[in-house]
């Protein structure tokens, strides 16, 4: 499949350049450590369905719809080639994380995927047996039933959605005209779920956040709260929330790090701490767990002034005041309907229920439907609420001289 001689491996490329081997590398990565590439791509070639506002490739990259519009594909037998050769070299002085499919543009164009992956499966167990295999994908092509499969045999995704808005996701990725439309990517991306669980498969969704020009971005309230409302149905196993590090095309801005923080606490608020990271420079993925404990006992000292009178006057004043900061503090160690928090506080049912219409009122809670019943869980304002009574600007903080 391949015009003319390849060049098996190279060391010094990495996914910020036109890659002009099958594999390359090691590099590492933010999300998965020590990883040597494996670019399925034709070598020397860039290719992808989307033009996305940030890709480092735009000036090299040639948008398509399929993969008959690309000529010169490695064959499974050239990546096989190829891979072998470099983990044989890498061996004595690499211990690899992962093999990375991923390199010049859309990795799931590839007309033979499945038998790829299969081919880098089988080098990584007979030579890298430590290793995961990755493939990172932008999800446009997960309307093929071919391709959700040959996915689900790696041992993680990582696939791209931006957005969950049609405007929003033409804005920003920019797809080819001959694919069919957003919602099969949304399809697409529930069927790549159901596979990957089936083979125990993990499904990481990464969100790359940005600002457009006129005001336009997918970091807005309304579209996270969209977003996180299709990612709560669709169950993956980690979000990971970033921002383009090289600048994107003139018009478009990258998101500061207070900013990008602020929209990582506001998705885990929806979803949950345990499986939203942020992305934040070269560091490694940041829980949101993290990211809010480092942020309230950092911030601590000023939360109390940034909170409203109102807000103050529900926590510390009058007969129910205890009551209600008693809720906040079972609620922040786990979601709770009302009887289990009747029962962790020894109170009635009816008790708690009205004051978790205070607290609802005021934000610090949210009632989550779940089947017949309803969960409660704490807000960020509600967290900032509790550390601020805590870890107040006078040395204890109002809830110890309060309580």
């Amino acid at each position: 499949m391949v015009e003319g001689p390849v060049l098996a491996y190279e060391p010094l490329c990495d996914t910020g350049q036109v890659i002009s081997s099958i594999v390359f590398g090691p590099n590492i990565s933010r999300r998965l450590g020590t990883v040597l590439g494996v670019n399925v791509l034709p070598p020397g070639k860039a290719a992808c369905t989307y033009r996305c506002l940030y890709c480092p490739l735009l000036p090299f990259l040639e948008i398509v719809g399929r993969a008959d519009e690309v000529r010169g594909w490695p064959s499974p037998a050239s990546v096989a080639e190829a891979l072998a050769s470099a983990l044989n070299q890498l061996r004595p002085c690499h211990e690899l994380d992962a093999l990375v499919l991923i390199g010049n543009g859309e990795p799931t164009l590839h007309p033979e995927l499945a038998e790829v992956v299969q081919e880098v499966l089988r080098a990584r167990e007979e030579l890298a047996p430590g290793a995961e295999v990755v493939v990172f994908t932008n999800s446009s092509l997960l309307w093929d039933e071919g391709v959700v499969r040959a996915l689900s045999g790696a041992d993680c995704v990582v696939a791209k959605l931006d957005a969950v808005d049609v405007e929003l996701w033409k804005a920003i990725n920019r797809p080819s005209d001959a694919l069919p439309g957003l919602k099969e990517v949304l399809r697409g991306l529930k069927e790549l779920r159901k596979a990957a669980s089936s083979s125990g498969s993990k499904l990481i969704v990464s969100v790359t956040l940005l600002e457009l020009p006129g005001g336009l971005g997918n970091a807005s309230e309304k579209h996270l709260r969209t977003l996180s409302s299709f990612l709560s149905d669709l169950g993956p196993d980690q979000v990971h929330l970033e921002t383009p590090l090289a600048p994107p095309e003139p018009g478009a801005r990258p998101l500061t790090r207070e900013e990008l923080a602020e929209a990582t606490l506001f998705v885990s608020d929806l979803l949950g701490a345990e499986r939203v990271f942020a992305l934040l420079g070269t560091t490694v993925p940041i829980s949101a767990g993290l990211l809010r404990a480092s942020r309230g006992v950092r911030g601590a000292a000023h939360l109390r002034a940034r909170l409203p009178e109102e807000v103050m006057a529900l926590l510390t004043y009058g007969p129910g005041a205890r009551t209600r900061v008693r809720i906040l503090e079972v609620l922040a160690g786990r979601k709770m309907n009302c009887n289990q928090i009747a029962r962790a506080l020894g109170m009635s049912w009816w008790s708690v229920q009205r004051h978790l219409e205070r607290l609802l009122e005021a934000g610090l809670v949210k009632a989550i439907p779940f089947g017949r019943r309803t969960i409660y869980a704490i807000t960020r304002a509600g967290l900032y609420a509790l550390t601020a009574l805590k870890r107040g600007p006078e040395g204890p903080g109002l809830l110890a001289r309060f309580l």
